[in-house]
C-alpha cells in the first residue's frame, strides 16, 4: 500500500547542491517549510539548529526535513578551528583535497494530500548510514554520478534521491509510535483490506466485507484498524477516495466520471465531501 500511496502523490526530487567544500564553509537552510533532505557524500560535518545540540553527520548519513526548519551545516569543531581564516572554497570531487561534500535536494509532491504524510512525520529525522544497509548502495551510485558527470547525471541523481526518500520513509515508519496514520501502510494483517479499497474504491465497502478480506471478525478488524492508524475504517475509506478523486480531477476527468470512479452515485454528495476535504469544490481543481 505504501507504493500505491507514493504512486498517487507522485514524488519528484530536485537536487540543488552537490558541492564539495573546503575552508571555512557553511550551508544554510534552503527554503523554510519545503520538504528537503541532506546527505553527506564525502567527509563529515555537523548540523546546528537553534535550541538543539549539534548533530554529527558522518559519511552517508541522511537528514530529512518534512518541512524545512532553520539550520546550518558546518565543518566539525576541530576542523573549523584550523580553517577559521581560510575562505570557503568549492572544489571538484575529483580533487585530492580534504573536504566535505553534501547532496542537498527538495522533495516535491504533485498531490496536496501528501500533507497528511508530512504531518505524521517528526519535524526532522536523521538516519545514520550504519543503521540503514540500503544507504551504502545508493551512496555509491550517487557518488559515481557526482564524480563522472556524464550525460544525464543530474537526472539520475534526482531519481536516486527519490529512492533515498522512499527508503527513508519506510525506515521511519517502522519507528513510528502506535496510533500513527503511517503505520497503516506497512501493517501486514490489514494489507488485504487496504489493497481491496485501493483496487476497487468504487465498491460499496462495508465493515463486514473488509473484515472478511483480513479473515477477522467485524469487531476485531475495526478495533485493530483504529489502534494502528488512529482512524476509523470509514474515515480512511473517505480519505483515500478523496485522494484518488483529486488526482483524477487534476488529470482532467469530468466530475461525474470521478464521482462514479470513487464510489459516489450522487454528484451532490461527492461534491460536498470533496469540498469538506479540500476547501474547494471539484470544479475548482485545475
Amino acid at each position: 500500500m505504501l507504493s500505491a500511496l507514493l504512486n498517487t502523490f507522485r514524488l519528484q526530487a530536485q537536487v540543488y547542491s552537490t558541492y564539495q567544500f573546503c575552508g571555512n564553509w557553511q550551508v544554510d537552510a534552503h527554503a523554510i517549510g519545503q520538504t528537503c533532505f541532506h546527505m553527506v557524500t564525502t567527509g563529515r560535518c555537523q548540523m546546528k539548529m537553534t535550541g538543539h545540540d549539534p548533530v554529527i553527520l558522518e559519511l552517508g548519513d541522511l537528514v530529512v526535513f518534512p518541512r524545512e526548519l532553520a539550520h546550518q551545516l558546518v565543518p566539525m569543531e576541530d576542523e573549523l578551528k584550523s580553517m577559521i581564516h581560510q575562505p570557503m572554497e568549492i572544489i571538484s570531487p575529483n580533487d585530492a583535497v580534504p573536504g566535505t561534500a553534501i547532496l542537498c535536494g527538495a522533495l516535491i509532491f504533485e498531490h496536496t494530500g501528501f500533507n497528511h504524510i508530512l504531518d505524521a512525520l517528526p519535524s526532522i529525522f536523521v538516519i545514520h548510514a550504519k543503521d540503514a544497509p540500503w544507504i551504502q548502495p545508493l551512496l555509491s551510485q550517487i557518488r559515481f554520478e557526482m564524480n563522472e558527470r556524464q550525460t544525464g547525471s543530474d537526472n539520475i541523481i534526482n531519481r536516486l534521491s527519490e529512492l533515498l526518500f522512499v527508503y527513508a520513509l519506510r525506515h521511519q515508519i517502522k519507528l513510528q509510535p502506535e496510533n500513527s496514520f503511517l503505520n497503516l501502510f506497512v501493517h501486514q494483517a490489514l494489507a488485504p483490506a487496504l489493497k481491496a479499497i485501493n483496487d476497487y474504491p468504487q465498491n460499496n465497502w462495508s465493515l463486514e466485507s473488509l473484515a472478511s478480506k483480513c479473515a477477522m471478525s467485524r469487531t476485531k478488524f475495526s478495533l485493530l484498524f483504529k489502534k494502528v492508524s488512529g482512524l476509523t475504517v470509514n474515515e480512511y475509506l473517505t480519505w483515500w477516495r478523496m485522494q484518488l478523486a483529486y488526482d483524477l480531477l487534476k488529470k482532467g476527468k469530468r466530475i461525474a466520471q470521478v464521482a462514479d470512479q470513487v464510489g459516489y452515485q450522487s454528484m451532490a454528495s461527492f461534491s460536498r465531501v470533496f469540498k469538506k476535504a479540500y476547501g474547494v469544490s471539484p470544479g475548482k481543481v485545475i
